[in-house]
């Protein structure tokens, strides 16, 4: 699905049979897994890195996607990096309406779809400084507004993509003056379960290791961390059957799940850990809906 890209896909060099790699040497497997190996051992020939950590005991340690791949495997604190602007062009060949962008640091994000019939079908460009200027940000004043710092909003999604077959997209991000990160593009079709109700609780898991001794000595080892979310979903009674049709049958999957567009807050790719749904009323329902993120 990925046919271009602006970032060399050159971390180290790439895995050859006929190299001679000591223990810590690190390559690359493009054709395949698009990804970073490190030699647990000397090596020299045998299986291709990605077929060998599959062995009893293997000789190659996975490490991560490299560079340009980070943008698409499933960890979303892995973040494909790089000055000024990143460009993705993605063939999907499937229909998409949804797209969500994660884990970014950026200023904005644009997506242009372009159908090889209809011409450009599509073209968005997202501000990821707005609420900056829009307020929520700690901004009350002349003086913060020129002093304090500011954030950018770190996730986005659109549910606006015209639903074409044969689409391109191609996706620009920029950052002039500054380092692009994306942790994250997911696409694919929206469903609908419910309009969110008011009062949802958010937050994360924090996976650091907090340790004193005993002398009172706090050592803190940073590592990541995932969202969370929990909120109460209101459904039509028509629709209950079906719900919980589509929750049994993504039980198992990765999904992008959206309380509520314009508040990334509300964003969380992950899995649900519990639903349940509570008919109280003879045209709706209430649905209690748990979803855990990933790191």
């Amino acid at each position: 699905m990925l046919t271009d890209s602006n970032v060399p896909e050159d971390d180290h060099a790439e895995w050859d049979v006929g190299t001679a790699y000591t223990t810590g040497d690190n390559c690359i497997v493009i054709g395949t897994t698009h990804k970073i190996y490190e030699a647990l051992v000397d090596v020299t020939g045998g299986d291709s890195p990605e077929v060998d950590v599959l062995n009893t005991v293997p000789k190659w340690l996975e490490i991560s996607a490299t560079n340009r791949w980070k943008a698409f495997d499933t960890i979303v604190g892995s973040q494909t990096s790089q000055a000024t602007s990143i460009t993705f062009e993605i063939t999907p060949g499937v229909i998409v309406d949804s797209f969500a962008f994660l884990n970014m640091d950026c200023v904005s994000i644009q997506v242009v779809s372009t159908d090889p019939v209809d011409g450009e079908v599509y073209n968005e460009t997202i501000d990821m400084l707005s609420t900056v200027i829009t307020g929520g940000s700690g901004i009350y004043d002349w003086y913060t507004y020129f002093f304090s710092s500011y954030f950018k909003k770190v996730d986005a999604v659109r549910f606006d993509l015209p639903p074409f077959l044969d689409t391109v997209l191609s996706i620009t991000i920029t950052y002039p003056g500054g380092t692009v990160l994306c942790g994250g593009i997911i696409m694919g079709v929206q469903s609908y379960l419910g309009a969110t109700q008011y009062s949802p609780t958010i937050g994360i898991h924090d996976y650091s290791v907090k340790q004193t001794d005993d002398y009172g000595t706090v050592t803190i080892v940073e590592r990541a961390y995932s969202k969370k979310m929990t909120a109460e979903v209101l459904i039509e009674s028509s629709s209950i059957s079906d719900v919980q049709s589509i929750l049994a049958s993504y039980r198992s999957t990765l999904l992008v799940w959206v309380g509520a567009e314009n508040m990334p807050a509300l964003i969380v790719y992950g899995f649900y850990k519990d639903f349940s749904i509570l008919i109280s009323y003879p045209t709706f329902a209430i649905m209690s809906l748990e979803i855990e993120g990933l790191t």
